[in-house]
């Protein structure tokens, strides 16, 4: 006690005395708060020390926490909330600087904390899909055939155009710097299949999602994503352009050979429809659309070939091809086809574009 009393003399008579009582010294000053663990359950306590040395005065604050605040030196903190809470603490010291820090605790077992308005919808009707998530960096939400397809916003109003079951993804940083991944699966429109839905909304997606190749390695096609309001094959805004450069060189468009979306898995004894929207005002008909499996372990098998098609105009045209798989597994031990993709083939008699949107895979009701 004498030290503060000693803080608020006057330097002349600190002299003084300190020729009387040369032991007294000032405080070391520290800034040393901390928490007893890291990790806890709801309503489960846990323990926040200040070892600091030098304090005038001090704040802790809990979000969601039973106390909310404290000035205490030690406070035992139960939380309401789960997910990963920002506590804080502000010291002021003997010096006059103020000091701040962060402590993170993680209440519950998982990270994310993601709210979703429905699991289930029509098509072109919205789902909302909210982060509730504490002490959030950043995030990256990513909805799969949906309008918008990925989006950073805390809340995000969500529509899909086609149906069929959807996995959506959030991923977030938070600010201790640990990353989360959540999958949130949805429903849209009544049929359960499995299927796999191309709609080039964001041309980042699919340019992640297809890929081109051409026999003589030039740009004899060109593929890129167009974005026009309202022009796409069901009034949305993108949709795949191929440019043919020259006739006659065979070139194709495929989607990435990844197991998993956008691959579709096919079951034994299914029936299966296959169908996209195509338009050209430079050409009547294009050489192919075709399903085919590729496994690591088994050979390549085609489920599907569409061959020539035919009657392409100037407008969208919907086309679709329906086929049976049959008993798999005399075909893949594994008794399923489980990496089933999607490709496009051009041999053209001369220059020009063509327009793809939409294509679907989807099992036949």
């Amino acid at each position: 006690m004498k030290t503060k009393i000693l803080s608020f003399l006057p330097a002349f008579a600190l002299l003084f005395l300190g020729c009387v009582e040369n032991h007294i010294y000032q405080d070391e000053i520290v800034f040393d708060p901390d928490v007893s663990s890291t990790q806890t359950n709801l309503g489960q306590p846990v323990l926040f020390t200040d070892y600091s040395s030098g304090v005038v005065s001090r704040k802790w604050t809990f979000p969601g926490g039973t106390p909310a605040s404290s000035t205490d030196k030690e406070v035992s903190v139960g939380f309401s909330e789960v997910g990963l809470i920002t506590c804080t603490i502000e010291n002021t010291f003997s010096d006059g600087i103020t000091q701040s820090k962060e402590l993170y605790v993680q209440v519950g077992s998982g990270l994310i904390n993601y709210e979703v308005s429905a699991y289930q919808t029509d098509a072109g009707s919205p789902i909302v899909f909210t982060d509730n998530s504490k002490s959030v960096a950043s995030r990256v939400w990513t909805f799969p055939g949906g309008t918008p397809a990925t989006s950073t916003n805390q809340d995000v109003n969500v529509t899909f155009s086609q149906e069929g079951p959807v996995a959506c993804t959030l991923e977030v940083t938070f600010l201790n710097g640990m990353v989360d991944t959540q999958t949130i699966n949805v429903q849209v429109g009544t049929e359960q299949f499995v299927r796999s839905v191309f709609g080039f909304e964001a041309s980042e997606t699919a340019t992640d999602v297809w890929e081109s190749w051409v026999s003589n390695g030039t740009d004899a096609m060109v593929f890129s994503v167009e974005n026009t309001p309202g022009g796409g094959a069901l009034g949305t805004d993108g949709y795949a352009k191929i440019v043919i450069n020259a006739a006659n060189v065979e070139s194709q468009l495929f989607t990435k050979g990844i197991t998993g979306f956008p691959n579709a898995v096919l079951e034994s004894n299914k029936t299966y429809e296959l169908s996209f929207w195509i338009k050209s005002d430079d050409f009547t008909q294009v050489t192919a659309a075709e399903l085919t499996n590729q496994s690591d372990e088994q050979s390549w098998h085609n489920f599907a070939w569409y061959s020539p098609i035919r009657e392409v105009t100037g407008d969208w045209s919907f086309k679709t091809i329906t086929f049976q798989t049959g008993d798999l597994t005399q075909i893949y031990s594994e008794g399923k086809a489980n990496n089933a993709w999607v490709q496009f083939k051009f041999i053209q008699p001369g220059a020009g574009t063509i327009y793809i949107d939409e294509i679907s895979l989807k099992e036949s009701q």
